[in-house]
C-alpha cells in the first residue's frame, strides 16, 4: 500500500513538473489548430525584379512538355495537404486572379509560366476553391514615401545607404550569390518536386533566411537596421497579417505559395506559434498515411 502511494506521488510530482516546464500544456493543450504549409518558390517566369538574375540559358522552360508533366507531380505531391485556402505572391489589383481563373475555367485564358498560374490554379481545381487570395503588400517606407508629411523622412533615412551593394560586397554576400548560381544548376538537373523539396528544406530555409539580412549589419548608427525594419521586414510582417486575418477556423488548411525568401521569413513565426500546426513541406507523404 505504502509502495503504491509513492508511486502515485511520485506520478503527480511528474505531471506537476512537467506542466511547468513545457509551456505548450498551456498554450496548445488540446486544442485543435489550423494548419499552415509553406511552399516555398522561385518565380517561374523570371521577372528579374530580385538582386539575383538568373542567366538566360539557364532558366527552366516551365512550359515545356517535360516540365509541365513535373509540374503536374508537384502539384499532385502539394494536394496531399488538401489546402482549403490559398495564399499567394500577388496584389490582385481589380482581383485579377480571380478574374483570371474564371476565364481560365471557361477556356478563355491560357495559363501563363507564372508559379500562381501553374500551381495555384490547378490547385484550386483539384480541391474547388472558391477564392484565392492574393495578400502581397507595399512596404512601410514606400509608405512613408508616398506621403508629403513624410516623404523627407524617408528620403533622409536612406541618404549614404545601398544595402545591395553592401551585400554584393561583403564576403558572406559573394558566398550567397555563388549559392545561387548552383541552386540554377539544381534546377536544371532535377524534378521539380524534387527541387522544391531542396528549395523547400530546413537548411534551404534557414540560410535563405540570413541571405534577406547578410552584409547589411554594423553601421556606426541605426539608420541601416531602420531602413531594413520598414522595408522587407515591414512587407513580410504586412503580409502575415493579411494571412491571418482569413483565418477563421482551427479546422483551415492553409497553403502559402510565395517566393521562399518570404516562406523562409513566415517559418520563423509559424514555426513558433502555439496558435497554428506547421506542416513540412517534405512529410507530405506522411499525411496520406495517417
Amino acid at each position: 500500500m505504502i509502495k503504491l502511494v509513492l508511486i502515485l506521488i511520485l506520478y503527480l510530482v511528474s505531471l506537476f513538473s512537467n506542466a511547468q516546464t513545457d509551456p505548450d500544456q498551456i498554450l496548445i493543450g488540446g486544442n485543435k489548430r489550423p494548419e499552415v504549409l509553406l511552399v516555398g518558390t522561385f518565380h517561374f517566369a523570371y521577372y528579374d525584379q530580385d538582386l539575383y538574375k538568373t542567366d538566360k540559358d539557364k532558366r527552366v522552360d516551365i512550359l515545356s512538355k517535360k516540365r509541365q508533366k513535373e509540374i503536374q507531380e508537384l502539384v499532385e505531391y502539394i494536394s496531399l495537404f488538401k489546402p482549403t485556402k490559398i495564399f499567394v505572391e500577388d496584389f490582385n489589383k481589380d482581383n485579377i486572379l480571380m478574374k483570371n481563373y474564371r476565364n481560365y475555367k471557361n477556356g478563355n485564358y491560357k495559363l501563363t509560366a507564372d508559379e500562381i498560374d501553374q500551381l495555384a490554379y490547378r490547385l484550386m481545381d483539384n480541391f474547388e476553391l472558391d477564392t484565392l487570395y492574393g495578400v502581397d503588400e507595399k512596404t512601410i517606407f514606400q509608405t512613408l514615401y508616398s506621403k508629403p508629411e513624410t516623404k523627407n523622412y524617408a528620403s533622409d533615412l536612406s541618404k549614404g545607404f545601398d544595402l545591395q551593394k553592401d551585400f554584393l560586397e561583403s564576403d558572406i554576400g559573394k558566398r550567397y550569390m555563388k549559392w545561387y548560381e548552383i541552386d540554377d544548376s539544381l534546377k536544371l538537373e532535377n524534378s521539380m518536386l524534387d527541387y522544391f523539396k531542396i528549395l523547400n528544406s530546413p537548411i534551404s530555409q534557414k540560410r535563405g533566411f540570413y541571405s534577406l539580412f547578410a552584409g547589411t549589419f554594423g553601421y556606426e548608427n541605426t539608420d541601416g537596421a531602420d531602413i531594413l525594419t520598414l522595408s522587407l521586414v515591414s512587407r513580410n510582417m504586412r503580409i502575415l497579417n493579411h494571412i491571418e486575418r482569413n483565418i477563421n477556423s482551427p479546422d483551415e488548411r492553409i497553403l502559402i505559395l510565395f517566393g521562399s525568401s518570404h516562406t523562409d521569413f513566415f517559418k520563423l513565426f509559424y514555426n513558433s506559434s502555439p496558435e497554428h500546426k506547421l506542416i513540412d513541406f517534405n512529410e507530405l507523404y506522411s499525411l496520406e498515411m495517417n
